[in-house]
Protein backbone atom coordinates (compact mmCIF):
# COMPACT_ATOMS: atom_id res chain seq x y z
CA UNK A 1 0.00 0.00 0.00
CA UNK A 2 1.64 3.12 -1.00
CA UNK A 3 1.07 6.59 0.71
CA UNK A 4 -0.45 9.64 -1.29
CA UNK A 5 0.76 12.96 -0.12
CA UNK A 6 -1.73 14.96 1.05
CA UNK A 7 -2.13 18.27 -1.27
CA UNK A 8 -0.43 21.51 0.28
CA UNK A 9 -4.15 23.05 0.74
CA UNK A 10 -5.35 20.44 3.30
CA UNK A 11 -1.93 20.72 5.07
CA UNK A 12 -2.56 25.00 5.43
CA UNK A 13 -6.40 24.59 6.66
CA UNK A 14 -5.53 22.69 10.39
CA UNK A 15 -3.13 26.02 10.76
CA UNK A 16 -5.98 28.47 9.13
CA UNK A 17 -8.62 26.68 12.08
CA UNK A 18 -6.03 26.75 14.70
CA UNK A 19 -5.31 30.86 14.34
CA UNK A 20 -9.52 31.07 13.69
CA UNK A 21 -9.99 29.25 17.24
CA UNK A 22 -6.95 31.39 19.04
CA UNK A 23 -8.35 34.42 17.67
CA UNK A 24 -12.11 34.10 18.28
CA UNK A 25 -11.91 33.80 22.28
CA UNK A 26 -9.56 37.22 21.82
CA UNK A 27 -11.82 39.02 19.70
CA UNK A 28 -14.98 37.70 22.02
CA UNK A 29 -12.97 39.25 25.21
CA UNK A 30 -12.29 42.94 23.41
CA UNK A 31 -15.88 43.04 21.99
CA UNK A 32 -16.96 42.54 25.61
CA UNK A 33 -14.91 44.88 27.11
CA UNK A 34 -16.08 47.75 24.48
CA UNK A 35 -19.62 46.89 25.06
CA UNK A 36 -19.19 47.18 28.80
CA UNK A 37 -17.74 50.33 28.57
CA UNK A 38 -20.30 51.80 25.79
CA UNK A 39 -23.41 50.44 27.95
CA UNK A 40 -21.75 51.79 31.10
CA UNK A 41 -21.66 55.58 29.44
CA UNK A 42 -25.47 54.84 28.82
CA UNK A 43 -26.31 53.73 32.02
CA UNK A 44 -24.36 56.59 34.23
CA UNK A 45 -27.01 58.02 36.39
CA UNK A 46 -28.87 60.84 35.05
CA UNK A 47 -28.40 64.14 37.85
CA UNK A 48 -32.82 64.47 37.61
CA UNK A 49 -33.16 60.94 39.10
CA UNK A 50 -30.22 60.90 41.48
CA UNK A 51 -30.85 61.21 45.01
CA UNK A 52 -34.37 64.02 45.62
CA UNK A 53 -33.59 66.60 48.16
CA UNK A 54 -36.71 66.68 50.70
CA UNK A 55 -37.13 69.48 52.83
CA UNK A 56 -37.60 68.11 56.51
CA UNK A 57 -40.68 69.06 58.54
CA UNK A 58 -41.84 67.58 62.17
CA UNK A 59 -42.64 64.34 62.06
CA UNK A 60 -42.79 63.15 65.89
CA UNK A 61 -44.25 59.72 65.30
CA UNK A 62 -41.50 59.22 62.27
CA UNK A 63 -40.09 56.05 64.03
CA UNK A 64 -43.32 54.33 65.24
CA UNK A 65 -44.18 50.82 64.09
CA UNK A 66 -47.36 52.33 62.00
CA UNK A 67 -44.45 54.40 59.74
CA UNK A 68 -42.58 51.36 59.29
CA UNK A 69 -45.49 49.29 58.09
CA UNK A 70 -46.84 52.01 55.86
CA UNK A 71 -43.49 52.31 54.21
CA UNK A 72 -43.41 48.58 53.38
CA UNK A 73 -47.02 48.78 51.90
CA UNK A 74 -46.28 51.57 49.53
CA UNK A 75 -45.48 50.76 46.05
CA UNK A 76 -42.63 51.38 44.20
CA UNK A 77 -44.28 53.65 41.30
CA UNK A 78 -47.81 55.29 41.53
CA UNK A 79 -50.12 56.29 39.23
CA UNK A 80 -50.97 60.24 38.73
CA UNK A 81 -53.56 59.34 35.39
CA UNK A 82 -51.17 60.10 33.24
CA UNK A 83 -47.92 57.89 34.26
CA UNK A 84 -46.39 56.06 36.90
CA UNK A 85 -43.78 57.79 39.09
CA UNK A 86 -40.89 55.92 40.24
CA UNK A 87 -40.11 56.19 44.09
CA UNK A 88 -36.87 57.95 44.26
CA UNK A 89 -34.03 57.71 46.92
CA UNK A 90 -33.49 60.71 49.68
CA UNK A 91 -30.82 62.80 49.41
CA UNK A 92 -28.79 62.59 52.64
CA UNK A 93 -30.26 63.79 55.57
CA UNK A 94 -32.88 62.20 54.27
CA UNK A 95 -36.00 63.55 56.53
CA UNK A 96 -37.29 61.19 58.96
CA UNK A 97 -40.72 59.17 57.46
CA UNK A 98 -40.61 60.90 54.10
CA UNK A 99 -40.95 58.75 50.66
CA UNK A 100 -40.65 60.37 47.53
CA UNK A 101 -41.70 59.74 44.08
CA UNK A 102 -41.13 61.62 40.47
CA UNK A 103 -39.97 65.01 40.33
CA UNK A 104 -37.47 63.54 37.80
CA UNK A 105 -37.98 67.45 36.05
CA UNK A 106 -38.43 69.40 38.97
CA UNK A 107 -36.14 71.70 37.56
CA UNK A 108 -38.36 73.31 35.08
CA UNK A 109 -40.39 74.80 37.44
CA UNK A 110 -43.52 73.91 36.92
CA UNK A 111 -45.96 72.29 39.65
CA UNK A 112 -46.93 69.53 37.89
CA UNK A 113 -43.04 68.09 37.59
CA UNK A 114 -42.66 68.67 40.89
CA UNK A 115 -42.29 65.38 42.96
CA UNK A 116 -44.93 63.88 44.95
CA UNK A 117 -44.17 63.53 48.68
CA UNK A 118 -45.38 61.35 51.39
CA UNK A 119 -44.90 62.04 55.27
CA UNK A 120 -45.57 59.78 57.99
CA UNK A 121 -45.89 60.75 61.73
CA UNK A 122 -47.34 63.98 61.37
CA UNK A 123 -48.46 66.12 64.06
CA UNK A 124 -52.59 66.80 64.17
CA UNK A 125 -53.48 69.60 61.33
CA UNK A 126 -54.50 72.75 62.25
CA UNK A 127 -56.96 72.51 60.07
CA UNK A 128 -58.68 69.10 61.15
CA UNK A 129 -61.78 69.63 63.01
CA UNK A 130 -65.42 68.16 63.79
CA UNK A 131 -66.94 69.87 60.60
CA UNK A 132 -63.86 69.91 58.11
CA UNK A 133 -64.65 68.18 55.14
CA UNK A 134 -62.86 64.75 54.57
CA UNK A 135 -62.04 63.23 51.21
CA UNK A 136 -63.06 59.46 51.22
CA UNK A 137 -60.76 57.33 48.41
CA UNK A 138 -60.77 53.95 48.93
CA UNK A 139 -62.04 53.69 52.68
CA UNK A 140 -59.65 56.31 53.91
CA UNK A 141 -60.74 59.66 55.44
CA UNK A 142 -58.25 62.57 54.14
CA UNK A 143 -58.24 66.22 54.41
CA UNK A 144 -57.02 68.50 52.01
CA UNK A 145 -54.71 71.41 52.88
CA UNK A 146 -54.23 73.64 50.31
CA UNK A 147 -51.02 75.21 49.92
CA UNK A 148 -48.05 77.45 47.13
CA UNK A 149 -48.72 74.94 44.15
CA UNK A 150 -49.70 71.99 45.90
CA UNK A 151 -52.35 70.30 48.14
CA UNK A 152 -51.37 68.17 51.51
CA UNK A 153 -53.85 65.46 51.87
CA UNK A 154 -53.75 64.61 55.57
CA UNK A 155 -55.13 60.70 57.09
CA UNK A 156 -58.06 61.96 59.27
CA UNK A 157 -58.84 58.66 60.39
CA UNK A 158 -55.93 56.73 61.43
CA UNK A 159 -53.82 55.93 64.59
CA UNK A 160 -51.34 58.53 62.94
CA UNK A 161 -51.36 61.13 60.63
CA UNK A 162 -50.09 60.63 57.14
CA UNK A 163 -49.58 63.44 54.74
CA UNK A 164 -49.26 63.41 50.84
CA UNK A 165 -48.24 66.38 49.15
CA UNK A 166 -49.15 66.84 45.62
CA UNK A 167 -48.61 69.30 43.54
CA UNK A 168 -51.11 71.02 41.28
CA UNK A 169 -51.65 69.12 38.03
CA UNK A 170 -51.02 66.06 39.06
CA UNK A 171 -54.51 63.61 38.90
CA UNK A 172 -55.81 61.47 42.05
CA UNK A 173 -54.08 57.96 40.58
CA UNK A 174 -51.55 58.69 43.34
CA UNK A 175 -54.15 59.74 46.36
CA UNK A 176 -55.74 56.41 45.56
CA UNK A 177 -52.79 54.49 45.54
CA UNK A 178 -51.42 55.29 48.59
CA UNK A 179 -54.95 54.77 50.14
CA UNK A 180 -54.63 51.04 49.65
CA UNK A 181 -51.43 51.02 51.44
CA UNK A 182 -52.78 52.71 54.10
CA UNK A 183 -56.15 50.93 54.55
CA UNK A 184 -53.92 47.66 54.40
CA UNK A 185 -51.50 48.83 56.90
CA UNK A 186 -52.22 51.20 59.50
CA UNK A 187 -55.67 51.04 61.94
CA UNK A 188 -58.23 52.91 61.79
CA UNK A 189 -59.93 55.26 64.41
CA UNK A 190 -63.35 56.78 64.37
CA UNK A 191 -63.71 60.21 63.05
CA UNK A 192 -66.92 61.44 64.81
CA UNK A 193 -66.34 64.30 67.18
CA UNK A 194 -66.47 62.97 70.83
CA UNK A 195 -69.53 64.08 72.62
CA UNK A 196 -68.88 67.38 74.90
CA UNK A 197 -68.17 66.97 78.22
CA UNK A 198 -70.60 68.69 80.55
CA UNK A 199 -69.39 71.36 82.68
CA UNK A 200 -70.83 72.34 86.36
Amino acid sequence: MTRTRAPELDRRLPKVLLGVALALPVLLVVGVLVASQLLGRQSDPDPSTGPLAVAAVPVPAAASADCSRLFSGLPLDINTGDGLLPRRSLAAPAPAGTMAWGGEKEATGRPEDQPVVLRCGLPAPAELGPTSPLLDVDGVAWLGVPGAGATTWVTADRAIFVGLTLPDGVGSGAIQDVSRGVKITLVSRDTTPAAPIPTR
